[in-house]
């Protein structure tokens, strides 16, 4: 009998988490198990920042050392991903601002690349535009599509209101899941 009242206990208390509609999406952990033919696949924990890659190999900085070009991201994964917001630091600070975070990317399998415009091969889009203090989440919205031959990465641009060169910038993508990754580049 008391075997009865702890299953009930135990199929109340999931019936008001289900109610209260507080139960994780997701798993602890990840498996497959295939039982008379057929293949049972558990999920694991949502974090999206596992397939984005962030790289600065060559930034370079134009315009009167005031626009920032050089750091790219890449989706590794099989399905798209959002970009919520992105949070650009630097230091030392001296009062610069930033005014605009913007995506380029090539077409035909080039790489990224902001043109003498300001546009790269395959144009760009402009992600935020404002004015904002180091360190301050920059929000927006973008999709970030899984790589292909023909379209592997973005670029993004940074457009600030005075010359960078000299200082240590960190940039931080920030996806709708609210995981991230950063990369840190010294300009």
């Amino acid at each position: 009998m008391n075997r009865v009242y702890v299953l009930l206990v135990i199929i109340g208390c999931a019936g008001v988490l289900l109610l209260a509609d507080i139960t994780p999406a997701g798993a602890w952990f990840t498996d497959t198990k295939a039982i008379e033919g057929i293949t049972i696949t558990t999920g694991s924990w949502s974090d999206c920042a596992g397939d984005l890659e962030i790289t600065a190999c060559k930034p370079h900085l134009r315009h009167a050392k005031t626009t920032l070009t050089g750091i790219t991201i890449t989706n590794t994964g099989q399905d798209p991903l959002t970009i919520a917001g992105i949070r650009i630091s630097w230091s030392p600070g001296n009062g610069e601002m930033i005014h605009e975070v913007a995506f380029t990317h090539g077409w035909g399998g080039r790489p990224p690349h902001a043109g003498s415009n300001g546009h790269g091969h395959g144009g760009s889009t402009v992600f935020w535009s404002g004015e904002a203090e180091s360190g301050q989440v920059l929000e927006g919205q973008a999709s970030l599509g899984p790589a292909t031959q023909d379209d592997s990465a973005q670029n993004i641009r940074l457009s600030f209101d005075s010359n960078m060169e000299g200082k240590q910038i960190v940039c931080t993508v920030i996806l709708d899941d609210g995981s991230g990754k950063e990369v840190s580049l010294e300009v």
